[in-house]
């Protein structure tokens, strides 16, 4: 059986190319999802989170640009409706 795993990311003001940091990995969805949800609130919304589905020793490597290696269980806003510190 393959073991999931979940990473949570925090990317400022919700783009990947901008600062961003894990916040952690985890072994089960809903404690991934409300490390996102504190993590966001705590950073007071300058932060938005991804959480990223894995099966444990599988990466992006040899793969296809348009492939995959993870599942996206919370997703970054695909518009940025933040104010970006102005």
């Amino acid at each position: 059986m393959k073991q999931t795993v979940y990473t949570v990311r925090a990317c400022r003001w919700g783009h990947r190319e901008m600062h961003s940091y894990v916040v952690g990995v985890y072994a089960k969805k809903h404690a991934a999802l409300k490390a996102a949800e504190i993590e966001e609130d705590w950073r007071g919304g300058k932060y938005e989170c991804e959480v990223l589905e894995w099966t444990l020793g599988e990466g992006l490597e040899g793969r296809k640009l348009d492939e995959k290696g993870y599942k996206v269980v919370k997703d970054l806003p695909k518009v940025n409706t933040l104010r970006e510190g102005r």
